[in-house]
């Protein structure tokens, strides 16, 4: 199904999720020419950049503008909703403790967790995991359940709300 134009910001934001997504899962990049590090704490470090830069804006516009709309309009939506809430809560957790990492070892270099590659891991499958929810599962249900006014409206707030420079992965 097409996206209504006040969700493509968002579905074009999990396309790069999805992409770091892979890239955590695999341990590399699926693009030859892509700048991505082999090393897992190089990677963790990359994560955390884009989650501030990125993912947590995107949590936060998803929270404020779109999850809201979804527990009022769709039937059963607030368990829906709690469920995309839940996730968005233990990646920020996931990230913390991986920049948490970084910080304490400040002026000896990154000093990341021993278990570095099963987080990123296991990161990388929430998150392809938790997209997969978004637009399967809210994104539709939403064009099929919301009115034309009501996305529209979404729309506005997510251009209100402010558009952030492209995704840099």
């Amino acid at each position: 199904m097409k996206r209504h134009p006040g969700l493509v910001p968002l579905s074009r934001d999990h396309h790069h999720g999805l992409v770091m997504a892979e890239r955590l899962v695999l341990g590399r990049s699926t693009n030859p020419r892509a700048d991505w590090p082999s090393d897992r704490a190089e990677q963790a470090a990359r994560l955390v950049d884009f989650f501030e830069t990125d993912l947590g804006p995107h949590f936060e516009a998803e929270e404020a503008h779109v999850f809201p709309v979804a527990a009022r309009d769709l039937a059963d939506g607030d368990g829906l909703v709690q469920q995309l809430v839940d996730d968005h809560e233990a990646m920020r957790m996931m990230v913390h403790e991986l920049g948490a990492g970084a910080v304490d070892a400040a002026g000896a270099g990154p000093a990341f967790p021993r278990d570095l590659d099963e987080r990123l891991r296991a990161f990388g499958e929430r998150l392809r995991r938790h997209i997969r929810v978004e637009e399967r599962e809210l994104f539709e249900r939403m064009q099929a359940e919301c009115s034309p006014e009501t996305l529209r409206g979404i729309e506005a707030r997510l251009a209100a709300h402010g558009t952030r420079p492209a995704c840099r992965l």
